[in-house]
Order: C-alpha cells, then structure tokens, then sequence
C-alpha cells in the first residue's frame, strides 16, 4: 500500500476543517481560539480525532504570531500612495479639496489627510505590498502627478 505524503494530508485536513468553521460559524475559529492546535486535538462531530505529531517550537511560534495580531488591532506595516504634501498657508483648504475630489473619484479607496508640523499630507490606499501601491500609483499618476508611495502602519486590506 503507496504511503499518502503527510503534508498532503494535513493541506487537505486544514482546508475541510476552515471550510466547514467557516460555513458554520460567523466567527473566525482562529480568532477564537488561544490556541489552534487545542482545537485539532478535540474530538470533532463524529467522534473523528487528529493526532498532530510536530515539534513544539512550531506551535509555540505560529501562537506568538496569532497573540502578535491580536494586539496589532487590525494594523500592519504596508504603503500607502501620498498624493498631496505641502505647507503654504492654503494647504489645509488645498488638502480638505484634495480628500473631497478623491473620495468622489475612488469611493472603495481610503482616504487619511493628516497635519505633522509643519505640512499637511494626504495619503490613500492601504496596500500589503509595494506591487500594489504601484500599481494603484499608476493608476492615479494622471490625476496626482506628484504621487509617490510611503510606508505607513495600515489598516489590514481585505484578502
């Protein structure tokens, strides 16, 4: 009998188990859980258990990384596309158009207008990748010809 790879069993083992938490449940199983590796070691609905023999420092780590989102509050380092930067005195009225114009030009897209001493800024986007914001700078380049890109915490962007 041809031995199954257990990598192939514990993809596929992962996959049905988020499917059916993820079509049974509102709430994510993951975020729930302190620990995922408790919930594997539970029996399931009928009877059925897993045994997941591994080294212990990787489920210690994949657990510091679940606690380390937990206290990011949905914030992540990523980039964003800064389309105005400037200090003269119209700037706050100049940056108060600029949110309004492209609120109304990009509904989807955030908007965050900020005043660090002495400048008011304007940034959009929350991006997981550089590709992204330059792809989305390309995008607006025609628009906002002084646009460049910036790293920033951001908001997590949906998947």
């Amino acid at each position: 009998m041809r031995k199954i790879p257990v990598a192939l069993v514990l993809s596929l083992l992962f996959i049905c188990l988020f499917a059916v938490q993820g079509v049974s449940q509102d709430r994510d199983s993951v975020v729930v859980s302190h620990n995922v590796f408790d919930r594997f070691r539970q029996a399931g609905p009928n009877g059925n258990r897993l045994d997941i023999i591994q080294s212990d420092s990787i489920e210690y780590l994949v657990n510091r990384d679940v606690a380390a989102n937990r206290l990011s509050r949905g914030k992540m380092e990523g980039f964003r596309v800064r389309i105005f930067f400037d200090n003269k005195q119209t700037a706050r009225a100049e940056s108060e158009q600029i949110v309004e114009d492209f609120s109304t030009a990009h509904p989807g897209v955030a908007v965050y207008r900020i005043y660090e001493n002495p400048y008011f800024k304007v940034t959009v986007g929350d991006f997981r990748t550089k590709s992204e914001a330059v792809r989305f700078m390309q995008r607006i380049r025609h628009t906002y010809p002084q646009a460049f890109i910036t790293r920033e915490i951001i908001r997590y962007p949906p998947l």
